[in-house]
């Protein structure tokens, strides 16, 4: 989007501050919305689709993503938790604690029907009062546990709820496709980072643990 201003207008144009996201006639679908993609362009399979990106398959996708976070964060030594990245411009600390931190607060979002903007920029102050490695690793174990509380009860109706967010009204499944996007870009930045300080990622996710998650082709 920042190297390419027609499609920057064409986005302030429809008041939307989020990508990606599909215009399908008068039609606005936000994120990498299967089922709604799928019967919006009329390719048929609408209900496959539905169940590959329902509540079971974005709890796997969690699972995964979040736990590759988990084992990478872990890595870091405590010596190194305030290392700041010049490519973001903030230390490891306050990163792996806002990639955990955004599903969660997404959740919290679920609770009140609310998703703020200054919500986002919690991991500025927050994230400096975890102590160490360890505790920001404890506070992601957490949040996993939190989400798979969530979904062991959630149902696709759950996930059609609307939630009134910063970007405009989204439902539910809309916010979470874009938290884990959001999950993926950072985890990417973070192997990174990693490589930067002199510690290889153990155990890398791949591109394959991706597939179904709409993430920015730009790292950087």
């Amino acid at each position: 989007m920042g190297a390419d201003p027609i499609a920057r207008e064409e986005l302030r144009a429809l008041k939307l501050q989020v990508v990606p996201v599909t215009v399908v006639d008068s039609q606005v679908i936000i994120g990498f919305n299967r089922p709604a993609l799928v019967k919006a362009l009329g390719l048929g399979q609408t209900k496959i689709a539905a169940e590959l990106q329902g509540p079971r398959w974005m709890l796997g996708k969690f699972e995964t993503v979040l736990g590759g976070a988990r084992r990478a964060t872990a890595q870091i030594p405590d010596t190194l938790i305030d290392w700041t990245s010049p490519e973001r411009g903030r230390n490891l600390r306050q990163f792996t604690f806002h990639l955990f931190d955004r599903p969660n607060l997404m959740l919290n979002g679920y609770e009140t029907r609310i998703f703020r903007a200054e919500d986002r920029g919690r991991y500025i102050g927050e994230a400096l009062e975890r102590r160490d490695v360890a505790d920001i690793v404890a506070f992601g174990d957490e949040v996993v546990q939190r989400i798979r509380s969530f979904f062991n009860t959630a149902s696709q109706e759950t996930l059609d709820t609307v939630i009134d967010t910063y970007m405009g009204p989204l439902t539910l499944q809309q916010l979470l496709d874009l938290g884990l996007g959001h999950s993926v870009h950072h985890l990417k930045q973070l192997y990174v980072f990693m490589e930067q300080i002199g510690i290889p990622p153990a155990r890398p996710l791949s591109q394959s643990d991706f597939d179904g998650v709409a993430v920015p082709t730009e790292l950087f």
